[in-house]
């Protein structure tokens, strides 16, 4: 492990001392944790923001296919081939 020094305001310190020693864990442990918990949020956070622009980008394709197709029928067109290849 690493010890780095971070500066605090002292009502959060007091507040982090508080949950800590509640826990029975030392500061280190507690921000320890919270580290952790902030990375993994923000992984998820990330990886549901790629997701979203995945699904905005799919169905502005979609539009823009039904845009240029006009009045094509999927449904009929299926229907048309299976008509055709039995």
């Amino acid at each position: 492990m690493v010890r780095i020094n971070a500066i605090l305001p002292e009502d959060t310190l007091v507040k982090i001392d508080a949950i800590a020693k509640e826990k029975k864990k030392s500061r280190s442990s507690f921000l320890r944790e919270a580290a952790e918990k902030l990375i993994d949020e923000y992984q998820r956070q990330k990886v549901e923001e790629i997701k979203r622009e995945r699904i905005i980008r799919a169905i502005e394709i979609q539009d823009k296919l039904k845009k240029k197709s006009g009045m094509w029928n999927g449904v009929s067109e299926v229907r048309k081939w299976r008509e055709l290849h039995k």
